[in-house]
């Protein structure tokens, strides 16, 4: 193998790839990437087995080949380096020269054949709005189950149809959802998958940059999200998703309109003196004005008062502030309207105005 390629197109494509590298891992052969060379492009592959992203950089291709080396190793070289044309050159057995400029390194490498096989995408694919996937992509992440058991909420649920795409994902504790109006060329019926976390977070970052579509495709085993020459597979997640509907409340009739500023600002100086493991609060609502306390048993109390819009009767509830935190210090919206029914009853949070979006945050109360 040998190849010459430039510092910042190589760098920004390494960045891409670090997402799907295994960092906690038995298999020492996930912790590398694997590069491959064609005619005139280096490819560059990471994979942990459940997701794999691969990428693409202009090259000069002296050589052809393919082996693997050290993700983070390789990293932190390119990225240190001065701007300037980096040459690669390997010696045949285990190991590759990287040379630029005045700088020499010789990194230890292993055969493609020890590499995990990427699924082909051989499947019909069709495109969906970058920006909008984008946009829901992020907001659901935080929603995504921490504990491994919970197989089924490791993931957010993606439902497309003709005419729509909503994501929705769940803790147990917590529920966001998120759709938007679009038309979706190629699709005949409603499709519903479920999209791991680590894979949501990849999507999230091919979707950020100024694209107008992405590809998406799907087989029994696996989902395949396409942009330019980027590729994102990932392994389908299994099983029975909650039946979200039910948990969405829909006679909540006390509609409390908040700041979101001054919302999350008031959220985050309470919270200072709330109980460490429950992270509770009390939310107090009376008409025009919301009193939002805290009280740690062993170090104190707070209490803040916020102006609000509603008029009805007074109610008490309370949250997990930093699952209020969460939702809240996504949105760029002015306003969030807290929908209340009482004390037992799930809140529901909105983004005010709600755009082109249904952005929809159910929170479960806690007894305080």
């Amino acid at each position: 193998m040998d190849f010459v390629v430039k510092k910042a197109e190589l760098l920004r494509e390494l960045q891409y790839a670090q997402g799907g590298v295994e960092r906690k891992t038995t298999v020492p052969i996930l912790s590398n990437l694997l590069l491959e060379t064609t005619a005139n492009t280096v490819v560059v592959t990471a994979t942990d087995l459940d997701v794999t992203v691969q990428c693409t950089c202009p090259a000069k291709v002296k050589v052809a080949g393919a082996l693997a080396v050290s993700a983070r190793k390789l990293f932190d070289i390119v990225r240190f380096l001065p701007e300037a044309d980096i040459h690669f050159k390997s010696d045949g057995q285990n190991w590759i020269q990287v040379t630029c400029d005045r700088s020499r390194f010789k990194i230890a490498s292993l055969p493609k054949d020890n590499f995990p096989e990427v699924p082909s995408v051989d499947t019909k694919t069709i495109a969906l709005p970058a920006q909008p996937l984008h946009y829901m992509s992020a907001s659901c992440i935080f929603a995504i189950t921490q504990e491994e058991s919970r197989y089924t909420l490791n993931g957010a649920l993606m439902i497309l149809k003709p005419g729509s795409i909503t994501l929705v994902a769940t803790d147990g504790h917590r529920l966001v959802f998120v759709s938007r109006k679009v038309e979706i060329a190629g699709l005949e019926e409603e499709k519903k998958v479920l999209i791991p976390k680590k894979a949501l977070i990849e999507l999230s970052k091919l979707t950020a940059e100024d694209v107008s579509s992405i590809e998406f495709g799907s087989t029994e085993n696996h989902l395949f999200f396409r942009v330019g020459k980027r590729l994102l597979v990932s392994r389908l997640l299994t099983g029975q998703f909650p039946n979200y509907d039910m948990v969405i409340p829909q006679e909540n009739d006390k509609q409390v309109v908040l700041n979101t500023r001054e919302f999350t600002d008031a959220l985050k100086r309470v919270s200072i003196m709330a109980d460490e493991e429950s992270h509770a609060v009390r939310l107090s609502v009376t008409e025009n004005q919301l009193d939002i306390h805290s009280n740690g048993a062993e170090v104190g109390e707070a209490k803040e008062t916020l102006p609000a819009i509603y008029k009805g009767e007074s109610v008490g509830i309370g949250f997990n502030a930093q699952y209020l935190l969460d939702f809240l210090s996504g949105l760029d919206s002015e306003e969030i309207e807290l929908d209340l029914r009482d004390e037992e009853t799930q809140g529901l949070l909105k983004p005010k105005p709600k755009g082109d979006y249904l952005h929809q945050y159910v929170l479960m109360p806690m007894k305080l």
